[in-house]
């Protein structure tokens, strides 16, 4: 369905213009420095359905300390996969205090037709932001399940 829903924006949007290449929708994201292990993380932060559905399809690398934080309007069981990825990923899913409920190695699966992508989904029901950084980042700074992260929980969504 949601690939269906990104073919759906890729298709209506190229009728009028060209869609926005990565590097464009990356310069209408906000960013933002958080601090989590004992490291800094600066995160591209996606806040609305459109830069959500991109997420880091197509990007080629990933910063060892860059991530991306999607924000939600509220809580819910949430499912990510790796659609057009081209690196593996480590997700975090938090709850809107900003305390991590669970987290995932995400696998880059080539050739694999988009219905057929393996899915992510959220241990929990209470899932307000899912935090993507490189595989094996959270892993290196000892980053588990149940810390917090106070200042996630100043970011809102537009939708």
């Amino acid at each position: 369905m949601i690939f269906a829903l990104l073919l759906s924006l890729v298709v209506s949007k190229s009728i009028v213009r060209p869609a926005p290449t990565p590097v464009a929708v990356v310069a209408r994201t906000q960013s933002a420095t958080l601090e989590l292990g004992g490291a800094k993380l600066v995160v591209e932060v996606v806040d609305n359905d459109s830069l959500r559905t991109l997420g880091l399809s197509h990007r080629p690398s990933l910063d060892w300390s860059r991530g991306m934080l999607f924000v939600f309007p509220q809580e819910a069981r949430r499912a990510f996969w790796m659609i057009d990825c081209k690196l593996d990923l480590d997700i975090a899913y938090l709850d809107s205090t900003g305390t991590i409920v669970d987290i995932q190695t995400m696998v880059v699966e080539p050739g694999v037709e988009p219905e057929r992508l393996r899915q992510y989904p959220s241990a929990s029901p209470r899932v307000k932001y899912a935090l993507e950084v490189n595989r094996g980042w959270y892993a290196s700074f000892g980053v588990k399940v149940g810390q917090r992260i106070p200042s996630i929980a100043k970011f809102t969504t537009k939708r």
